[in-house]
């Protein structure tokens, strides 16, 4: 006897299955709600700055300017018996100076005296080299060395009071590098400084051994400047004997931004 089995389809029950609506009603999240109203809110305290209003950075802070511009303070380029005031930014510094005639008691005799102050606006700390040495060339500062001794020379028809080194002129070798001394300034510090002139202004400028500006000073020179020379070289720069904070550094030619100048303005008459 054959035995065949009947197999019967089953009929799936949908009974125990999720059911999911064929047009899902969308909610937002409450906390959604809440994060948006948070953000519109807080986006409503901003206040709007005034017409003409410009914002101004941190000391320290922000890049460094790469184009110089002076701004002269009030009566800053005219003649008389006020001082002549001059300030310029460049190559993250801020150099502020005033020119006035200076009787003996400054030095050995009457002269034209710049009283400045030098600001690092930058981010890392530079050295002003604004302790030049009366003779450039030894190896060391002279413990003596003159705070407000500046080289004098013309540039361009304008007397030039510049605190700064000069390049070793061609074929001419030192045993040990001639150095300058200065001033170490923090980011967002300030120091002051003093630069002389004779009157009637005269060439004082390096030796031979260094490549220098050699023309005379004409005496009737009618505008001045004063020159900085700035650089980033802390880490090179040594502790000197001369004590008061001052540091000496190898004796190097201004590159680029480095040379720090007011722009030329009238020399004041006494």
């Amino acid at each position: 006897m054959v035995v065949f089995i009947v197999m019967k389809p089953m009929k799936l029950s949908t009974r125990h299955l999720p059911h999911a609506p064929l047009h899902p009603r969308r909610r937002t999240p409450r906390i959604a709600l809440l994060a948006l109203g948070t953000v519109l809110v807080t986006g409503a305290c901003g206040q709007a700055a005034p017409a003409g209003s410009a914002s101004t950075p941190a000391a320290g802070g922000g890049a460094t300017p790469s184009a110089a511009t002076s701004a002269p303070a009030t009566g800053g380029t005219t003649g008389g018996s006020g001082p002549s005031k001059q300030t310029v930014t460049a190559g993250g510094v801020r150099l502020e100076a005033a020119m006035a005639p200076a009787g003996a008691g400054i030095a050995a005799s009457s002269g034209l005296v710049v009283d400045y102050t030098l600001t690092n606006t930058g981010w890392k700390p530079l050295v002003a080299y604004d302790a030049v040495p009366d003779d450039l060339g030894s190896a060391t500062l002279a413990t003596h060395v003159d705070p407000q001794h500046a080289w004098v020379y013309a540039q361009s028809g304008v007397l030039r009071l510049s605190k700064q080194g000069f390049a070793t002129a061609p074929n001419v070798r030192f045993a040990a590098a001639p150095v300058m001394g200065g001033h170490t300034i923090a980011p967002g510090a300030t120091i002051a400084g003093r630069a002389y002139a004779a009157v009637p202004p005269r060439l004082d400028v390096p030796g031979e051994s260094f490549v220098a500006p050699r023309s005379l000073v004409d005496p009737a020179v009618k505008q001045w400047q004063l020159c900085i020379q700035v650089d980033d070289r802390a880490m090179q720069a040594r502790p000197s004997a001369v004590g008061g904070g001052v540091v000496e550094a190898a004796s190097m030619a201004p590159r680029g931004d480095q040379l720090v100048c007011t722009e030329p303005a009238a020399i004041p008459v006494s």
